[in-house]
């Protein structure tokens, strides 16, 4: 590998490294206040949360309250693992979704770096 070759996974192993020290649940209230901006009708909603790994009751507990005080108490809410995202939440309420990935993030990232 060259010099510039080690400098460039340097640089991409710093960042990859940042970008994991940042996801925490803060994420989840910024995908929670994107729901509840866009905001939907309650009758025949449903819900589904994915996450990298499993909420803790805690978590799930604050999740529901919010989505459940937007859209209502009736609101049925699935959760789902999915190690593929890395970290941070996708919720999808009806046919609206909030992707907060960190996956989608660091792609987003790429097309930014791409041009």
């Amino acid at each position: 590998m060259s010099g510039l070759d080690e400098r460039l996974g340097d640089i991409a192993r710093d960042l990859l490294a940042q970008a994991a020290e940042r996801v925490d649940l803060s994420g989840v209230k910024d995908v929670l206040a994107a729901i509840e901006r866009h905001g939907a009708e309650t009758t025949g909603l449903d819900a589904e949360v994915t996450s990298a790994v499993p909420l803790v009751d805690a978590e799930r507990r604050a999740l529901e309250a919010r989505l459940r005080a937007r859209h209502g108490d009736d609101l049925p809410i699935g959760y789902r693992v999915d190690p593929a995202i890395l970290g941070g939440l996708v919720v999808r309420v009806g046919d609206q979704m909030v992707d907060g990935s960190l996956s989608s993030k660091l792609n987003q990232l790429r097309q930014a770096i791409a041009g």
